[in-house]
């Protein structure tokens, strides 16, 4: 009995202090609060309309430009090779085709005479082979003869293919004897050089990566609620950028920091982001017909159930809401009217006497 008195003291005095600061209320209906202009000044609740303008709101998340694999192309030496000239550097632009680095490579001599004689023995045997067959139609030679003659041909081109697919793996490029000039594969601005003159280099050495840097993406950390409030195909924007993109899929795993990595393609038709940049990004929403906008303050919580205190003319009423999307500093909730009024400061005060604490 004694305890339940002190409870009681206890309570009386926190309601008390807060009737002190706030002054009177006028007694309602239950879940209304009636406060007074003076009232709400004394509490620091401050009232801000929810326009239909906000509707279909973009949360803002931090992002980082990543470079997607598809953007990327790498020049490396196909074999044991001396660089003898650099035709680039870090940071130039260069089209599709243009030379890169100039190498020397010995095999290269070799690999290009075996390819020619090849191609000399493969255009003897069909020569050969046409031949033959106009006789043997003729009725000049025999049948077998005809036979050996086309399966010599047919081995010329074999060897002219395995010589062609040896030359091929030395490298494309432009070949002057054992010298050969490496040429960018695809068009964009070169990212790294791994190249010195005079450097010898071995094979699948790495020279160059080049980057198409029109095709960007981006890397979204999100928190595991967050992740549930953004799906593939989501159109995902750039603050104060012209970049735009896609949202096209989300990790399954989390990172060391406990987040959901949502990737998003990225066009930058202005060409000012660059790999590695840290921005600002909006992920529109998806509920643009029943969603609204309002300050991350402005929730409270009951339970699992999430609240505004939405301004009526009997008084600050507690209305409940569907949490769509939030982060730090928003929220896109459903469950109120376009126009609405609602509690932006002052919440703790509030919650607390709709509490009863």
């Amino acid at each position: 009995m004694i305890a339940d008195f002190v409870l009681t003291r206890a309570s009386a005095l926190r309601t008390g202090l807060i009737l002190a600061l706030a002054g009177p209320l006028t007694a309602v209906a239950a879940d209304v609060l009636a406060l007074t202009p003076a009232q709400k000044k004394n509490l620091g609740v401050e009232i801000a309309p929810l326009s239909a303008a906000a509707a279909s709101p973009a949360l803002t998340y931090p992002a980082r430009v990543t470079l997607p694999p598809a953007s990327l192309r790498v020049v490396a030496a196909a074999g044991d090779a001396l660089v003898t000239r650099l035709h680039v550097q870090p940071g130039d632009t260069v089209r599709r085709g243009a030379p890169l680095v100039t190498v020397a490579m010995p095999a290269l001599a070799e690999a290009q005479n075996q390819l020619t004689q090849a191609q000399l023995r493969a255009r003897l045997a069909a020569e050969t082979e046409a031949r033959d067959q106009k006789l043997f139609a003729e009725g000049l030679i025999a049948e077998s003869r005809l036979r050996a003659t086309q399966s010599a041909a047919a081995s010329a081109r074999a060897d002219l293919a395995a010589a062609r697919a040896a030359r091929a793996l030395l490298g494309a490029g432009n070949a002057a004897g054992s010298a050969l000039t490496l040429v960018a594969p695809i068009a964009g601005v070169i990212t790294e050089s791994a190249a010195e003159p005079g450097q010898r280099v071995d094979a699948g050495t790495v020279l160059f990566k080049v980057a198409d840097l029109s095709k960007l993406a981006l890397e979204i950390p999100l928190s595991t609620t967050q992740s549930r409030q953004v799906a593939a195909g989501q159109r995902v924007s750039v603050v104060d950028s012209a970049a735009t993109g896609r949202i096209t899929a989300l990790l399954p795993q989390l990172t060391a920091a406990q987040s959901v990595v949502a990737r998003a393609s990225l066009a930058d038709p202005q060409n000012l982001l660059r790999p590695g940049q840290s921005v600002q990004v909006a992920i529109a929403g998806t509920h643009a017909a029943e969603s609204l906008t309002v300050p991350a303050g402005a929730l409270v919580w009951k339970g699992e159930a999430s609240y505004v205190f939405v301004d009526t003319a009997k008084g600050l009423v507690p209305t409940a809401v569907r949490v769509l999307r939030r982060n730090a500093t928003a929220a896109e909730v459903s469950g109120l009217a376009p126009g609405s009024r609602v509690a932006v400061r002052g919440v703790a005060a509030l919650k607390a006497q709709w509490a009863g604490e």
